[in-house]
């Protein structure tokens, strides 16, 4: 005599294996989400000690922006308005944590806008991703990091003492 059952308590391989690729892509997504706030977490870790730093140096009204800029130095770079109402540019050793911090006072420079009016009329590109302020032998530059017409990365440095370009670098999109 054959057993009967309900279909309803039967376990079926489609739904095990429906139920289980349903798991792993729930599991995927959240080690997604817990990999991303932990690599943004890590990025911004220091900013607070750097924002704690400034405003014990430095009589300040309001941090604008706070970055990242990686040269021969890794730098935080802030972007600063004092109580006395000046701008300025302030990149904060984050390999030396005792050294000076580098000043400028955004009166002083050229700007980004008429930085990037001379860059637009002299290059040819497909897309800008950004600009970032930097420093190389204590002299401050504009960074900016755009594909160029035949698809390579760049970068391109401008001086912001004087408007002048200081260097630039490309990298080859390799195609296989």
């Amino acid at each position: 005599m054959r057993r009967q059952s309900s279909q309803y308590i039967e376990l079926s391989w489609v739904k095990i294996t429906l139920s289980l690729l349903l798991l792993c892509i729930l599991a995927l997504i959240g080690f997604s989400i817990y990999l991303y706030s932990s690599i943004e977490s890590n990025r911004t870790r220091d900013f607070k000690f750097t924002e704690a730093r400034l405003e014990e140096q430095l009589s300040l009204d309001q941090i604008i922006t706070l970055s990242r800029y990686h040269g021969t130095i890794y730098y935080h770079v802030a972007v600063v308005k004092t109580i006395e109402q000046e701008q300025l540019i302030v990149f904060i050793n984050q390999d030396d944590p005792e050294a000076d911090l580098v000043v400028f006072d955004q009166e002083e420079l050229v700007t980004e806008d008429e930085i990037m009016t001379l860059w637009r009329s002299q290059t040819s590109y497909q897309e800008l991703y950004h600009t970032q302020y930097g420093l190389r032998n204590q002299t401050p530059l504009l960074e900016i990091v755009y594909l160029d017409q035949d698809k390579r990365l760049s970068y391109d440095y401008y001086r912001l003492d004087d408007g002048s370009f200081d260097s630039g670098i490309s990298f080859a999109h390799d195609t296989y």
